[in-house]
């Protein structure tokens, strides 16, 4: 599994340099302010939102059964910047 989420990680480190050379600094951020001109980005938002206070509800009870609470901390801090992969990360290590 360890062999999984290193790939995992590898992939997403790729796939986001590849973004940040795509759409760097102000152009990024005009197409993430370009999500509210559609009439569901609230909705978006909201969505979005709430599928990260359900993965931090779940990693903060997954790390208090199994003693990993660092590992969810350091997780909790990076998902507003990195959204739900460090869930998907925490996840992958868990077994680690």
């Amino acid at each position: 599994m360890s062999i999984v989420a290193l790939l995992v990680v590898t992939a997403w480190l790729v796939a986001t340099a590849w973004a940040w050379l795509r759409a760097p600094g102000k152009q990024a951020l005009d197409q993430l302010g370009g999500i509210w001109q559609i009439p569901w980005g609230r909705q978006v938002f909201v969505d979005f939102a709430g599928l990260e206070v359900v993965l931090a509800l779940w990693m903060l009870s997954d790390a208090a059964a199994q003693g990993t609470m660092v590992r969810a901390v350091v997780c909790l801090v990076a998902m507003p910047v990195f959204g739900a992969m460090p869930a998907a990360v925490y996840w992958l290590l868990r077994g680690v």
